[in-house]
C-alpha cells in the first residue's frame, strides 16, 4: 500500500497545476466510470480541455481508459484524489463538484427522456454547465440511459449527501419513465423515495407532488395498490399549492385505474372524468388522450365494444395530433381489443403488428408482450390458430424470463390453443 501511494504521489506531483486540479476533482465523481463530458462538468473544465487532461492522466496511469470516451479511477486512486481535493481545495470544493455533475447528469437524462418520451414534462432546473449529449433517436437515448443508469442513481445519493436537495428531487421527477420502460422498477421506487424526501426537505410542493406521483406509479406497477393510492392522493394534496394541471390530471387518472382494478366501477369512472376535465381545461392533449384510453379500456372490460372503439379511436387521433409514437402504439393495444369485439379482427391484427414494431424499436419488451397477447386473440378469432400460438408463445417466453404474474393465465390460454390442434 505504501509503495502504491508513493507511486501515486510521484505521478501526481509530476503534473502541472491544471492537470492536478482536474485529477483531484475527478475523485468526486459518484459513479464507477464516466465520459469526458461528465468529467468536464464535474471539474468545471471546457470539454476540449477535459479530453486533453484525460489523455494526459491516462498516460500517467492515474486514469484508466475503458473504451472510447469511457474512463475510470481505480478505487485506491479515487481515494487519493479525494484526499488531495479535500486537503488542497477543502470540502466546499468537493460539494460544488458534486452539484455540478449532478446537474449535468439530470439535464443529460432529461434530454434522453425527451427523446424517448417527448411529451413527458421534465424539470431539470437551472442550466447545467458543460456539453450535453444529443440523441437523434429514441434508441440512442435509451442506450445512453442504460449505460449511465448506475451513475444516475449514484449521483442522486451523492447530491443528497452533500445537501443539494433541489437537484436531488428533480432527477427522479424528470426521468422515471426511463426506469419504467426496461422494468428497473425496484430502482425506480427507491429513486422516488429519495427524491420525495429531498423535495420535502427543500420545502418544494411541486417537487413533492411530482415525486408522490412517480412513486404512486412505481407502486401501482409493482402491485401495491393500497400504497399507490396513498401517494396519488398526496400528489393531489401537495399540488393544491403547486397548481399544476398535469399532476392533478394524471393523479386522478391513476386513481381511476386503481379503482377499476379493485372493482370500484363508479369511483373509477368519476376519477377519469375529473382527469379529462382537468386536461381539457389546460389544453393538455396527451393527458386527455390517456383519459380517453382509460375509458376505452373500461368499456372493453364491460363488453361495450362500440363505446370502447369510439374512445380508443379518439385517443389515437389525439396522440397522432401531437406525434406521440409510443402512445399511439400503446393505444393500438386497446383499440385492437375493441376491434376484435366488434368483429373487425383483421384491422386489429394490423394495429397490433404496428404497435409491436414501435415497441421493438424501443426495446420495450413489456409492452411488446401485451401486444403479442392481443395479436394472439385476434389471430384466434380469425381462425389462424398456428399464428395465435406463435404470438402467445413469444409473449409467454418473455413473461417467464421476468417472473411476471401473468404467466399462469397465458399458459392456460396457450394450452387451450395447443389442445385444439
Amino acid at each position: 500500500m505504501s509503495d502504491l501511494r508513493a507511486v501515486m504521489s510521484t505521478s501526481y506531483e509530476a503534473l502541472d497545476s491544471d492537470s492536478a486540479r482536474f485529477f483531484r476533482r475527478l475523485g468526486a465523481h459518484p459513479g464507477d466510470d464516466f465520459s469526458s463530458a461528465a468529467a468536464a462538468a464535474l471539474t468545471a473544465t471546457p470539454p476540449v480541455a477535459a479530453r486533453r487532461f484525460l489523455d494526459r492522466l491516462t498516460r500517467a496511469h492515474l486514469v484508466e481508459r475503458l473504451r472510447s470516451d469511457r474512463f475510470r479511477l481505480h478505487d485506491l486512486v479515487r481515494l487519493y484524489a479525494v484526499e488531495r481535493l479535500r486537503a488542497e481545495e477543502g470540502p466546499v470544493a468537493a460539494s460544488a463538484a458534486v452539484e455540478r455533475v449532478a446537474r449535468w447528469y439530470t439535464h443529460a437524462a432529461a434530454r434522453a427522456q425527451r427523446s424517448a418520451h417527448p411529451h413527458f414534462p421534465v424539470v431539470p432546473g437551472a442550466r447545467a454547465a458543460g456539453e450535453l449529449p444529443g440523441f437523434p433517436s429514441a434508441r440512442e437515448a435509451l442506450a445512453w440511459f442504460e449505460n449511465e443508469r448506475r451513475n444516475l442513481i449514484a449521483v442522486l445519493h451523492a447530491a443528497v449527501d452533500h445537501g443539494h436537495d433541489d437537484v436531488a428531487w428533480r432527477l427522479p421527477a424528470s426521468v422515471y419513465p426511463l426506469f419504467e420502460l426496461h422494468r428497473h422498477w425496484d430502482e425506480w421506487l427507491d429513486l422516488h423515495v429519495v427524491g420525495l424526501q429531498a423535495a420535502e426537505r427543500a420545502g418544494d410542493p411541486f417537487g413533492t407532488a411530482r415525486n408522490h406521483l412517480g412513486l404512486g406509479d412505481a407502486l401501482w406497477l409493482s402491485g401495491d395498490l393500497t400504497d399507490a393510492v396513498v401517494h396519488y392522493r398526496a400528489a393531489i394534496g401537495q399540488n393544491e399549492a403547486a397548481g399544476d394541471p398535469w399532476i392533478e390530471g394524471f393523479a386522478e387518472r391513476q386513481l381511476g385505474e386503481v379503482a377499476w382494478q379493485r372493482g370500484e366501477r363508479v369511483s373509477a369512472v368519476g376519477h377519469v372524468e375529473r382527469a379529462l376535465a382537468v386536461f381539457r381545461e389546460a389544453g393538455e392533449r396527451r393527458g386527455e388522450a390517456m383519459g380517453l384510453l382509460s375509458k376505452a379500456g373500461f368499456g372493453a372490460d364491460l363488453g361495450r365494444f362500440d363505446t370502447a372503439l369510439a374512445d380508443a379511436r379518439a385517443a389515437v387521433a389525439a396522440f397522432e395530433e401531437i406525434g406521440d409514437a409510443w402512445s399511439i402504439a400503446w393505444c393500438h393495444c386497446t383499440l385492437g381489443r375493441a376491434l376484435v369485439g366488434v368483429g373487425q379482427a383483421t384491422e386489429a391484427v394490423e394495429r397490433y403488428r404496428s404497435a409491436i414494431g414501435v415497441f421493438d424499436d424501443r426495446e420495450d419488451d413489456d409492452s411488446r408482450a401485451v401486444a403479442l397477447m392481443g395479436l394472439a386473440e385476434a389471430h384466434d378469432v380469425l381462425g389462424d390458430v398456428e399464428r395465435a400460438r406463435e404470438a402467445l408463445g413469444a409473449a409467454l417466453e418473455y413473461l417467464r424470463d421476468v417472473g411476471d404474474p401473468r404467466v399462469q393465465g397465458v399458459e392456460r390460454r396457450l394450452s387451450t390453443l395447443l389442445a385444439r390442434g
